[in-house]
């Protein structure tokens, strides 16, 4: 059983947290990981759903979303299976988000387990700061290169 426990103080309150982590169809945005999802049923706080991994790494999971206190994410099948529990808790003025995950990895995936647990925990990292940022109102400043079109690329003689 492989384990991920990782957890960021984020400068807005709990409610304008769980607006964000609750929308999980927004999933993809977070977690770098998943290309795509397909909610197969949902009631009342349950859903289940196929989530695509890097590909077409297929997965079946079923959350459960608990209002304003966590999500209890279980993998069912596919090439992980295990749990992921995201919690909130409040610091004063601040919001604690954590990330808690114990999971196993199918045998193909176990051959390279050292490498996937190290991006499993890269990207529940990245997650964290992501979501970090958008409660927060912090605008990431990409840099934009000028990109040129094909046949200015033919001319340039630069």
């Amino acid at each position: 059983m492989n384990e991920i426990n990782t957890k960021i103080q984020i400068n807005a309150s709990r409610e304008k947290v769980w607006k964000i982590i609750s929308k999980i169809d927004n999933d993809p945005a977070y977690w770098r990981g998943i290309t795509r999802l397909r909610n197969i049923s949902k009631e009342q706080n349950v859903i289940m759903r196929d989530v695509f991994l890097n590909g077409d790494n297929k997965c079946q999971q079923r959350i459960i979303l608990f209002p304003k206190e966590g999500i209890h994410i279980k993998w069912l099948k596919g090439p992980i299976m295990g749990v992921k529990d995201i919690l909130l808790s409040t610091r004063g003025n601040t919001t604690i988000l954590e990330i808690q995950m114990n999971y196993t990895l199918s045998s193909v995936l176990n051959i390279f387990s050292k490498n996937t647990t190290k991006d499993l925990q890269k990207e529940a990292d990245l997650a964290l700061q992501l979501i970090k940022e958008e409660s927060e109102g912090i605008q990431q400043d990409i840099p934009l290169e000028k990109r040129k079109m094909w046949a200015d690329l033919i001319h340039d003689k630069t």
